[in-house]
């Protein structure tokens, strides 16, 4: 997509119809009941048929009753749980070897989870529910918009609904996790950015920053969007439009030197989130030594991998496609994680916007081979809830 492919908010007139939220309701409810009904039965199937099948034969226990809320919350879960009804911990305790902590994850999806949770008394781990779903539900018309935005078709557009609604890994919007509300954060500020909005890309930028330690990597791409807008010699000129940008460029990390600051008081070390990443096993090292470890180790590895290949192929197609903000950005969330570790950057890799962009831009002159996208993403985020359920480490 060339920059006289896209058509400037200033001269297209964009809203969402009665019929495409219509359309983004049904794909949510669907994609909640779906997804929600295979994790549970999941669950139940293979819980009762391991861990379950003793017990009930020898009379211990009469019934099984699997809650929605205890089978989703796999992983990291916990930890923001902790955070929200403990706080952060003094010292590392965690993990089976005890020297995991719980300072690795960022302070405002459980800080809001357990300020919803005490206002409707209905706990933490509900509310964290609520806020993810709340928050894809809000994603959905962002993703719209953007599309829109970027002068893509209606027609385009409703794909793209129903391809993020049914992305391969929608188990990490459906699960008490930080991709939901994070994913409407980044849509929030590039479709702000895209309509030279800069309070509004500041406000989506702070609150990644809280969110995800990569959120404050968000101020290279908004760069990105402010030349290719301005142009390097109006923004040092440091004119009215310069000096917005700047103001949103230095808002923008308010939130991480604020945690900094936290963790400096709390634990003596300001980067305390970074260092307790050795808890995980993520020690920083060529990340290309990594990504070839994952095809000779084989197995989990070369799954994570083969991700992250494709990962580079739709990021190279996204800088093609001159969409050089959002392609940076992608980079920058493949790379950062990469120097230390295979582990988890699918999620990291399909919980952002210029990833599904790439997706919808791949289809853009391709009608026919939308319907069999859409299965095979419907298909494999089945087979991804039953394997998150089950704690299948791969899946993380």
């Amino acid at each position: 997509m060339t920059r006289s492919d896209t058509v400037s908010i200033r001269h297209m007139p964009l809203h969402i119809g009665r019929r495409d939220w219509l359309l983004m309701l049904l794909a949510f409810v669907l994609s909640r009941v779906l997804f929600y009904a295979i994790g549970y039965f999941g669950a139940m199937h293979y819980n009762v048929e391991t861990d379950l099948v003793d017990p009930i034969q020898q009379g211990l226990l009469d019934s099984v009753e699997v809650e929605i809320p205890q089978i989703f919350c796999q992983f990291d879960c916990s930890w923001f749980l902790g955070i929200g009804d403990v706080g952060y911990d003094p010292y590392p305790f965690g993990m089976t070897t005890g020297h995991g902590s719980n300072w690795a994850f960022f302070p405002l999806f459980p800080m809001l989870g357990h300020a919803l949770g005490a206002l409707l008394g209905i706990g933490t781990l509900k509310a964290f529910y609520l806020i993810a779903n709340l928050s894809f539900m809000t994603a959905l018309p962002l993703f719209f918009l953007c599309l829109r935005q970027l002068g893509l078709s209606l027609e385009l557009s409703r794909f793209g609904v129903l391809l993020l609604a049914f992305s391969p890994y929608s188990v990490y919007f459906i699960a008490p996790y930080t991709e939901a509300p994070f994913l409407a954060m980044m849509l929030a500020l590039f479709l702000f950015g895209y309509r030279h909005q800069w309070l509004g890309v500041a406000i989506a930028g702070i609150l990644m920053a809280a969110t995800r330690n990569l959120g404050v990597m968000v101020v290279f791409p908004v760069l990105v969007l402010a030349v290719q807008e301005y142009g390097w010699r109006e923004l040092l000129r440091f004119g009215d439009r310069g000096l917005r940008v700047l103001l949103t460029l230095w808002c923008i990390p308010l939130a991480l030197f604020s945690f900094m600051l936290y963790m400096h008081f709390h634990v003596g070390d300001a980067f305390a989130f970074k260092h307790i990443q050795l808890a995980w096993g993520r020690i920083l090292d060529n990340p290309f030594e990594y990504w070839w470890d994952g095809f000779e180790t084989g197995g989990r590895k070369y799954y994570l991998s083969v991700v992250i290949l494709l990962g580079w192929l739709l990021n190279g197609y996204l800088f093609w496609q001159k969409r050089y903000g959002e392609a940076l950005f992608m980079l920058i969330c493949i790379f950062v994680p990469l120097m230390t570790s295979t582990n988890a950057i699918p999620r990291y890799l399909f919980a952002l916007y210029p990833t599904m962009l790439a997706l919808v831009l791949l289809v853009r002159n391709k009608p026919l081979l939308r319907p069999l996208m859409l299965a095979c993403s419907a298909m494999l985020a089945g087979y991804f809830v039953v394997a998150w359920v089950n704690a299948k480490f791969f899946v993380t």
